[in-house]
């Protein structure tokens, strides 16, 4: 198959909420493209469909402070004892930008990151840091166990 291809569907893969760089990134390496190209794909991918959900975020949460018409400081002192608002203050933007791809997806988190009043500045940077991250730590395992598993090794179990 055509690497060209390869590497367009690791990139469309990880825009695709569901899949992510997790699932899009180990799926190129497997496919038999280079763990860093491929982790590179995934990652712009799944950046460029996040950017959106960031953007957007904050204009609905506008958007719907106005239309309920309440000053945001009436709102943050009777939401203060939210569920969410013990997550955010736990976890901070740092925390959700880490965690988020594993329990919720990283473009529930970023918008649940935006609708907790996080700067829009702090969500892009924790959120592109993290992204990177997990880009590269998942397209490095993957090479590390089809390297394995082309040495002709079985696992004791097989």
């Amino acid at each position: 198959m055509n690497d060209l291809l390869l590497y367009i569907s690791v990139f469309v893969g990880a825009a695709i909420p569901v899949l992510e760089v997790w699932i899009a990134v180990p799926l190129g390496v497997i496919a038999g493209l280079p763990w860093f190209p491929s982790a590179l794909a995934g990652f712009f991918g799944n950046l460029l469909s996040l950017l959106p959900i960031i953007y957007a975020s904050e204009k609905v949460k506008l958007f719907m402070k106005r239309w309920r018409n309440k000053p945001e400081t009436e709102q943050v002192a009777h939401d203060i004892t939210d569920r969410k608002h013990v997550i955010m203050e736990k976890f901070g933007v740092p925390g959700l930008a880490f965690l988020g791809p594993f329990l919720i997806g990283i473009h529930a988190a970023g918008a649940f990151a935006i609708a907790m009043g996080a700067n829009r500045k702090v969500v892009m940077f924790w959120f592109t840091l993290s992204l990177l991250v997990c880009s590269l730590l998942f397209g490095f395992l993957a090479s590390l166990g089809i390297t394995q598993i082309g040495e002709e090794k079985q696992l004791p179990f097989m």
